[in-house]
């Protein structure tokens, strides 16, 4: 009962290399090396889909080469509309509540990352462990890292006491170059393969005018490319520029392009503004209704063929001598964001954090 607005993943969020490369370029730097966040995610859409996402995270050092990342968040989902149609027909409530953790490790030029996610909701559950490898070269300019995961996923086919059992593998390889002081790039393969019951259970699908819950392969393997571009403009104004294709072996392809520029009026203050367009084509088995005796069929709308805009605003305060009664460089970051596909689905996505270094 997951609420997602497109068939493939928006992008890995960037590695650790290149957020730690990235900052040279901020004037805003010197931040403390124990950071804990408080994040509140608000998204609502046409489908009257209302979710609220209370996140709390804690970035903590140990020694100058060891730390631990922790996480953990609830997404409560209002009249979710991928629900049992004979259970639910106008839309069932949601909570899925998860909690992750990492710990890293420095070797010499290496960093080793070791984690994991358990998360829980409504007739689902999944675990996930992850690891990652990555090394510094030419004095610190150019990284190499790659990655995997593992999860087992268990989604349970309401109202029945059926549990159906779904693996995901995932790969990944990385290499970033600080080309100068001012411009940073990123290149990314992403390879993954999902085995087992991949339906979904809470749609149901026409065939032969009759509603029924879809069935899809027990195979998938999914592949992307990414083009990651950080750029530090004149005038404390930085440029960042992504391009992603993915395809898989159900037909489904995709490109996404974004595109963001922030400025900085003062080091405490920025504003920045962000777009990134997606179209993907369909599943070769999607379609709006089915007639005959098909082999695959579905009602899944992240298998139809569609694009989209995302339209951004994001607002960072972050005070020198600290916000109110919070200690020194906390800063709030406020973010409104405007979602519109070619399916007539519209949602409104707004964040906002507050991180305090300790």
């Amino acid at each position: 009962m997951r609420v997602q607005v497109e068939a493939s993943r928006t992008g890995k969020v960037l590695v650790g290399a290149l957020a730690a490369a990235a900052a040279t370029l901020i004037a805003a730097s010197n931040w403390a090396d124990n950071i804990l966040t408080f994040g509140l995610h608000g998204f609502q859409d046409s489908r009257t889909v209302t979710v609220l996402s209370p996140v709390v995270d804690l970035d903590k050092d140990f020694t100058d080469r060891s730390g631990l990342k922790a996480r953990f968040g609830v997404d409560a989902v209002t009249a979710a509309s991928d629900s049992c149609a004979r259970c639910h027909p106008d839309g069932a409530n949601n909570q899925r509540t998860y909690g992750d953790f990492s710990y890293r490790r420095k070797y010499g030029d290496y960093r080793l990352e070791l984690g994991g996610e358990i998360s829980r909701e409504n007739f689902y559950a999944a675990d996930t462990v992850t690891a990652s490898l990555s090394r510094d070269l030419n004095n610190g300019n150019t990284t190499i890292a790659g990655g995997y995961s593992f999860s087992s996923n268990r989604p349970q086919l309401h109202p029945t006491q059926t549990v159906e059992q779904q693996y995901a593998q995932d790969v990944y390889v990385t290499l970033t170059q600080t080309l100068s002081k001012n411009t940073i790039v990123q290149m990314t393969y992403d390879f993954s393969r999902i085995s087992g019951y991949q339906s979904n259970p809470f749609l149901r699908t026409s065939v032969n005018d009759i509603l029924v819950v879809g069935n899809a392969p027990d195979l998938r393997n999914r592949q992307a490319i990414a083009l990651r571009l950080r750029q530090a403009l004149p005038a404390d104004t930085y440029l960042e520029a992504d391009y992603r294709r993915y395809w898989d072996t159900w037909s489904v392809s995709s490109n996404t392009m974004s595109v963001a520029l922030s400025h900085y009026f003062r080091p405490s203050f920025m504003l920045g503004g962000s777009y990134r367009w997606y179209s993907q084509t369909g599943a070769f088995f999607y379609q709006p209704s089915y007639t005959g005796d098909p082999q695959y069929y579905t009602a899944d709308y992240r298998l139809a063929p569609f694009s989209s805009g995302l339209y951004g605003v994001r607002i960072s305060y972050a005070p020198a001598d600290g916000l109110l009664f919070f200690p020194k460089h906390t800063a709030l970051d406020l973010r409104y964001e405007r979602y519109i596909a070619s399916t007539n689905f519209e949602a409104a996505i707004f964040s906002g954090g507050l991180r305090v270094p300790f």
